[in-house]
């Protein structure tokens, strides 16, 4: 491990150059200061921390050791001003002023944090990896780990499913830790992520470093965000959703990494009504969450063009004050050829041979609008470049008494390529209803469709307590959300990650969709509810969106989990009931764990130690094993220590492969 080294090479280097002379060498990549350093017996950590290599020479990285020798925070070492703000990119120092080229620079930002809660009451200060000086530690934390515990539920045979580039998968473990070791199989994969991570509110499972908990949210939502970039597809698209703790700063993190020019929208989405006495409390009541989604590259994104049912259309509706006439009884054998002009073709229908009146909507029903949904229309003036050809052509011919049809071919649109037909009456198009609704013919009523926008004010969240059969408190979204959400971006059969799974809803939507997915979740209830959930769904489970979907059951999906070293050891002794027991469990696996470079074991056996309260214990001993040695790397896995048996191996090569 790279850190008391580290210590050991700054101090060496000061000593023997002083601080003040030691700056000016490093700039001027003096010899002598080189030849320290290569020709000291800690030659291997000082290239490692201080040189690469480039075509197979090694190179002096003379702003690694700069950086290295200005700043250390706690444990650990950043370039970034110990503030949150907005600066020109490359110059930290400097605030912005005006430029386009903004990146949010926080404390830590070159910094890796692991984040490993393992249920929400874990609450820790945990050690940063700084991506230059914990390059090793890095490198091995974000090698491929070990996968264990595989399970097949539903159809099929499990060799068969790894096999399978088709096969839906749950993982257990560390979400930035499994990404990593998933992102060479599925890279460039997956056309939707959707994600609904830790909000920072104190009150979720984000309770990782006390000291900077905000700055902390945001090297772990970069960390993971930087790689799960490298899943998506060409054409995809990433959903995060977020409350207003942090909604501003993680809008320029993500401009940052998936650059401002692939922003496609932010949702306001409606989670809760107001009302109720908790209203009274607040100048303005929250109602509201956000989704902020990005492109992976704008220009080469795919959607569908999808419409969202809003009023239900009766006497009271505002669109019956619009749509307030009917035509009908065209005779067709009547038209007459009028002209032609710029590929338009024009025709007459005289008075007498169509039928137009109005409706006395305020007297209607809703039936009667479903009966006469074929026939309303509303008049609607020429406007836009083919309003303004219309206007022009129709000057000599027009009246107010006749039936005018025109028919082209549209360059754009739903119609675009297709010759189309359409009317006019008092030189303004006649607009139908039936292009704008969805009928429910066992209701016997329409409702009118809007274009998906950004503000979602459905009640989503009314009613879920019980979807999927499931119980989860907090944080459960509905799946009518994540069906929409799925619905725009995605068609059957594209591949959907979620690398904060949680209850697993957005898994569930996807398997009833017809959707391929990736689930991950550290969080220990997966076993119970996110699991469990999906094995429902593969029953056949009703609620939420099966009946809209018309799904019956069926599929399948893996579930594994990354084998955990030093983990399961943690697991052992927050678990244990006595001091004794803790004391024990630490002896009897001294040898199987890894510990920090910087623990001093010696410490448990102090008078000290011992009087301290049996939680306080618990944690000093977890933070004497190296996190990053909490799962085992791939490349470990026939080691007899860690006892794999053979068709783990199996199962791990095949996956992999």
């Amino acid at each position: 491990m790279l850190k008391n080294p580290l210590k050991t090479l700054l101090d060496a280097l000061i000593n023997h150059f002083t601080k003040e002379r030691l700056e000016t060498l490093i700039q001027q990549n003096d010899e002598k200061l080189l030849a320290f350093m290569l020709e000291n017996q800690n030659a291997n950590d000082y290239k490692n921390a201080f040189f690469k290599t480039i075509a197979n020479s090694l190179v002096f990285n003379q702003e690694a050791l700069l950086e290295c020798l200005i700043k250390e925070l706690e444990n650990s070492f950043t370039r970034f001003e110990n503030k949150i703000g907005l600066y020109l990119q490359g110059n930290p120092k400097h605030p912005i002023k005006s430029s386009e080229l903004v990146v949010l620079n926080f404390p830590f930002k070159d910094n890796v944090l692991l984040g490993n809660a393992k249920d929400n009451s874990t609450k820790t200060k945990e050690l940063f990896y700084h991506e230059i000086l914990h390059k090793k530690e890095i490198d091995t934390l974000l090698h491929k780990k070990a996968l264990c515990r595989f399970e097949m539920h539903g159809e099929g045979d499990l060799e068969s499913a790894l096999k399978d580039k088709n096969t839906n998968y749950l993982i257990k473990g560390n979400n930035l830790i499994a990404l990593h070791s998933l992102k060479k199989k599925f890279a460039k994969q997956v056309k939707c992520i959707y994600i609904d991570p830790p909000y920072n509110t104190g009150n979720d499972s984000f309770n990782y470093n006390d000291n900077f908990n905000h700055s902390s949210w945001l090297v772990f939502m970069k960390n993971r965000l930087e790689a799960a970039r490298e899943f998506l597809s060409d054409d995809g698209v990433i959903f995060v959703q977020c409350d207003d703790n942090e909604q501003a700063y993680l809008k320029v993190l993500m401009d940052e990494i998936f650059l401002r020019e692939n922003f496609v929208a932010m949702i306001t989405c409606k989670v809760k009504s107001a009302g109720g006495l908790t209203t009274d409390t607040e100048m303005i009541f929250n109602c509201s969450e956000y989704i902020l989604v990005y492109a992976k590259s704008f220009g080469n994104l795919t959607y569908n063009s999808i419409k969202i049912s809003k009023e239900i259309i009766n006497s009271q509706s505002k669109t019956s004050e619009q749509y307030n006439s009917i035509i009908n009884n065209i005779d067709y054998r009547k038209k007459e050829f009028i002209c032609e002009k710029d590929n338009i073709k024009y025709y007459k229908i005289s008075k007498g041979n169509f039928n137009i009146q109005r409706l006395s909507v305020k007297t209607m029903s809703e039936q009667d609008f479903y009966r006469l949904k074929d026939e309303i229309f509303r008049l609607t003036a020429l406007s836009g470049g083919i309003g303004k050809k219309l206007k022009n052509h129709i000057t000599d011919f027009t009246n107010d008494e006749d039936l005018f049809m025109y028919e082209y071919a549209p360059s754009k649109g739903k119609d675009k390529g297709i010759k189309t037909q359409y009317f006019l009456y008092k030189s303004q198009t006649i607009t139908m209803l039936k292009n704008l609704i969805k009928a429910d013919d066992n209701k016997k009523i329409i409702y009118k469709l809007e274009p998906l926008s950004n503000m979602f004010t459905e009640d989503f969240w009314q009613g879920i307590s019980n979807e999927g059969q499931i119980t989860l408190k907090n944080g459960k979204k509905p799946e009518a959300l994540i069906s929409r959400i799925l619905e725009v971006s995605t068609q059957e059969n594209d591949l959907v990650l979620d690398f904060f799974a949680g209850s697993g809803t957005t898994c569930a939507v996807a398997h009833k969709m017809k959707r391929r997915y990736i689930g991950i979740e550290q969080m220990d209830y997966i076993e119970t509810i996110t699991k469990e959930r999906l094995k429902k769904v593969i029953e056949g489970e009703q609620g939420g969106i099966s009946k809209k979907c018309d799904f019956k059951g069926g599929g399948s999906f893996v579930y594994a989990e990354l084998k955990e070293v030093n983990l399961e050891i943690k697991k052992q002794i927050l678990n244990a009931k006595s001091k004794s027991e803790c004391l024990k469990i630490f002896n009897d696996l001294s040898e199987h764990f890894l510990k920090r470079a910087d623990c001093k074991i010696g410490e448990i056996h102090s008078e000290e130690f011992q009087n301290l309260d049996l939680n306080e214990q618990k944690r000093i001993y977890c933070a004497l094993l190296d996190s990053n040695e909490d799962y085992l790397n791939l490349g470990d896995i026939d080691e007899d220590a860690w006892g794999i048996d053979g068709i783990t191996k199996k199962y791990n090569e095949i996956f992999y492969s």
